[in-house]
């Protein structure tokens, strides 16, 4: 099944907006350093993650999926919000998710030349940290924009910029965290970006492959 499908089979999914839930926004980084897009292991693997993460959703909560790489790429537009009741329950928005997960190694067309990781974290809105809510990012971690060069960041020779964002209240997962790199690569990114979520005020987990 090609994206488009799986997203138009996720849009019909979508209820009005309740401002009092808890929001889990899935972030899908689709740049070319992202393993996600090349290894159907690791497609697998954040799918039940996912997966489960949604069926912890209580009814009126919401998930909602978005993309991020390059910052000129009109997919990014995307923004499915969904949201779980008796009609769409967690277990369904969970398996149409897992679905559109899984079929990102298969889709040629997705692949993106630049990771804007720390603008899509600052721009987006729909976080809903005031209530207590979860950011759930499929990424590397690899920062590779005009902030950063990724190379430098994955060597430890350069930085993030300082947090532009207040994400007080949301936990900041990033799944697949220095994915393919050596352990002292995965050190560098991780320290990066716990110096950046302290900054932003957020809770950080890094779950690493």
């Amino acid at each position: 099944m090609k994206i488009k499908q799986i997203l138009l089979s996720i849009s019909a999914l979508a209820l009005s907006a309740n401002v009092n839930a808890k929001t889990l926004t899935i972030g899908i980084d689709l740049s070319g350093s992202n393993p996600l897009l090349s290894h159907e292991n690791f497609s697998y693997g954040i799918a039940r993650y996912a997966s489960d993460e949604i069926k912890k959703l209580k009814n009126g909560d919401y998930v909602q999926v978005k993309t991020f790489g390059a910052r000129d790429n009109a997919m990014n537009l995307i923004n499915q919000r969904l949201t779980i009741s008796r009609q769409n329950r967690a277990d369904k928005i969970a398996q149409t998710v897992s679905q559109y997960i899984r079929t990102l190694p298969k889709q040629e067309e997705v692949e993106q030349s630049s990771t804007n990781l720390v603008s899509w974290l600052e721009f987006s809105d729909g976080f809903a940290c005031e209530q207590s809510s979860q950011i759930l990012v499929i990424t590397d971690g690899i920062e590779s924009s005009s902030y950063v060069n990724g190379k430098d960041l994955v060597k430890g020779k350069k930085g993030l910029p300082t947090a532009d964002v207040d994400l007080s209240g949301c936990t900041l997962t990033f799944y697949g965290l220095g994915a393919g790199w050596p352990p002292k690569n995965v050190k560098a990114i991780r320290k990066a970006w716990r110096k950046w979520a302290g900054e932003a005020g957020v809770t950080f987990k890094a779950i690493i492959p």
